[in-house]
């Protein structure tokens, strides 16, 4: 079994921490903020930043990212995929996967998160609590499906999504590559790429946003 580091320790590499604890091998966070660099974050060292990964064998090393941030975890896997690294998944015992859902590398799944038949999951995705995927749905690689969020069948979220908390997407519709969808918001229509839409029904009050 792989040695698993954790990239990001803030506190979303923390809950990811549990979840993993039980499971692996833990060798601790790594992160950019030298202050907290050599201290122990919950019983796990904080181990330096990426230089660390220079003085040790990375072929018995396996990561994951930790970092909410769709574009962030972007920068962060193709950084960590250049240094030859592999990822791993933190799937809590707590949440129900179909055995007919794909997942790919690197997500992560949080206690009583829901992926159901049919589902596709791509890598570097976030399924935060009790958030539910129904048969289907595909969710594009660096989205970040928040706590609560409900996603009805046949849904296409695209990559780099950012779902607020609580929000509802109905069946069968779309969300555009980089767009937001504000917590709380009930998506009735499709929604473009790199947009942001919020309320009930979730309008777009804001175009062209990040770098996607």
């Amino acid at each position: 079994m792989k040695r698993v580091v954790i990239i990001g320790a803030g506190g979303h590499g923390r809950e990811v921490a549990d979840i993993l604890r039980p499971q692996v091998d833990l060798l601790g966070f790594i992160d950019d903020r030298s202050e907290i660099h050599g201290t122990d974050i919950e019983g796990l060292r904080v181990l330096g930043n990426w230089s660390w990964f220079e003085g040790v064998d990375r072929s018995e090393i396996a990561v994951v990212c930790a970092v909410g941030s769709p574009e962030v975890c972007r920068h962060l896997t193709g950084r960590a995929e250049s240094l030859g690294l592999s990822f791993t998944s933190a799937i809590s015992p707590l949440a129900h996967i179909s055995s007919f859902a794909r997942l790919g590398d690197g997500v992560t799944a949080f206690p009583h998160a829901v992926i159901n038949t049919g589902s596709v999951v791509e890598s570097y995705s976030i399924l935060n609590i009790a958030a539910t995927v129904s048969h289907d749905t595909r969710i594009g690689r660096y989205s970040n499906i928040n706590p609560g969020v409900h996603l009805a069948g046949n849904v296409t979220i695209g990559e780099g999504c950012y779902i607020g908390m609580g929000a509802n997407v109905i069946q069968g519709l779309s969300i555009g590559a980089w767009s937001v969808v504000g917590a709380g918001a009930v998506v009735t229509r499709d929604i473009p790429a790199r947009v942001t839409a919020v309320g009930v029904p979730a309008r777009i009050v804001k175009e062209e946003r990040g770098s996607g």
